[in-house]
């Protein structure tokens, strides 16, 4: 048996095809014997790609090694790039959703699916999910957020008060208030006249990563993207929140309401639900911008 704190090997079935070491740079022949280099203990990123190119299975992570791999499914199991393409076409933002709840098992499904298997970076896999269902809490949110903005106007038209924005938000949200608290009191009024206008009456999935991540929003957004997906093949409706993103970096108040770590920052929000509106045609286009060099 070979192996340090992170890989165990077993030499017996190892038929010296050198696959994981084309593949890993921590792998190494000496002549006739496979060994692994002694950087292995402290870069390697646990991705896992040695097990799955080894064709006998002789290779196990020691994160994983109680855990049966499974099988890359065959050619007859993957989806046509025409099937997916369909897919891609048909994905539409939903800012209409029945009311019903979704079932929390076909969140989960998804979500072990498109949020674990989704792309970070150095294989951190640290990418975290708060679901919010319950409609109490959803309607804090609205009002805290409703509150908060409120507030802002009052203060940002005040010339007397409009400098203690500076000490409570960031300096980049502060210089974009002119342009902002016309769209925010327009918001306003949709709402007052019943509309929901930062959750669209759906259940939110709020994606957050420890703040010392590498490439967190790239992280948060690539779950996003495979969850939006993945929602359309059950039936299901998704929309990017992009303002209640930015509400949770700026509003402490919100954060508190979904009970969010400390040190996470958010970098994507989606609402997901069933949707209202049936689509008979998809939305044309621009043409493709592309450069070839």
């Amino acid at each position: 048996m070979l192996e340090n704190s992170k890989i165990i090997v077993d030499i017996k079935s190892c038929t010296k095809c050198k696959a994981c070491v084309n593949e890993c740079n921590y792998y190494d022949f000496d002549s006739d014997t496979l060994s692994i280099n002694d950087e292995a203990d402290e870069f390697c990123i646990e991705c896992g790609k040695c097990a799955a190119v080894c064709p006998v299975n002789a290779i196990k992570l020691k994160i994983h090694k109680d855990e049966i791999l499974k099988d890359v499914p065959t050619e007859e199991y993957l989806s046509s790039f025409e099937s997916l393409s369909n897919l891609l076409r048909i994905r539409r933002s939903r800012r209409q959703f029945k009311d019903i709840t979704v079932p929390k098992e076909l969140i989960e499904k998804i979500l072990n699916v498109a949020g674990r298997y989704s792309a970070t970076a150095k294989n951190e896999e640290n990418v975290y999910f708060t679901i919010v269902q319950d409609r109490e809490k959803l309607n804090r949110l609205s009002n805290e957020i409703n509150n908060q903005i409120k507030e802002i106007i009052e203060t940002f038209e005040d010339p007397h008060k409009r400098k203690t924005l500076e000490t409570s938000f960031p300096p980049q949200f502060v210089s974009s208030l002119e342009e902002i608290i016309p769209f925010f009191k327009r918001m306003l009024k949709r709402i007052e006249r019943g509309r929901e206008e930062w959750h669209w009456d759906a259940e939110i999935i709020i994606i957050h990563s420890p703040e010392a991540s590498l490439a967190l929003k790239e992280n948060c957004s690539l779950a996003a993207c495979q969850i939006m997906l993945a929602a359309e093949t059950l039936g299901l409706g998704t929309c990017s929140l992009g303002y209640m993103t930015f509400f949770f970096s700026i509003l402490r108040s919100i954060r508190k309401i979904v009970e969010l770590p400390i040190n996470h920052i958010v970098g994507y929000t989606l609402a997901i639900g069933y949707p209202k509106a049936h689509y008979y045609r998809i939305p044309a286009r621009k043409p493709l911008n592309a450069e070839w060099l």
